[in-house]
């Protein structure tokens, strides 16, 4: 009874907000989930995608379950081959982070990746096999996908 009642305040509460209760992504982003994602067809290297990210107050994306890994790949325009996502092991080899900070808890690697060792540091997501995820040098020209909080 508690949690009903508790339930019927917070739909009180709620209708009677004022101004938009749930925000939406910019022009041009899509929404998945609390965040909004665009792909950018421009080829760049990651450092360049990460700051071109961050200079739309976001980062380049972080992928934390299988759905969302499906989510990027619907934005794709059929012509991709490869693009940066925000993972990468330049500061410890083998230990994957995400630039946005968030927990490294999913990976969609490709059979036999990553296989890079020192010198691939970066992850993009590819597109010609299986579209899965490879480990390749920071300095390759991709696409790449943005993502924000709402």
């Amino acid at each position: 009874m508690a949690i009903l009642r508790t339930l019927l305040l917070l739909c009180i509460v709620f209708s009677n907000a004022e101004g938009n209760l749930f925000e939406k992504c910019p022009y041009g982003w899509k929404n998945f989930g609390v965040r909004c994602f665009k792909f950018f067809p421009q080829t760049v290297n990651m450092i360049t995608a990460e700051r071109n990210c961050q200079s739309l107050d976001s980062n380049l994306a972080s992928v934390h379950n299988k759905m969302e890994n499906e989510f990027l790949m619907s934005l794709l325009p059929p012509s991709s081959t490869h693009s940066w996502i925000g993972a990468y092991d330049a500061i410890q080899e083998g230990q994957w982070v995400w630039t946005d900070g968030t927990p490294y808890d999913y990976t969609y690697w490709c059979s036999g990746e990553p296989n890079g060792g020192g010198s691939e540091n970066c992850v993009v997501i590819n597109f010609i096999s299986n579209v899965c995820w490879v480990d390749i040098t920071c300095a390759t020209s991709a696409g790449y996908f943005c993502a924000k909080d709402l």
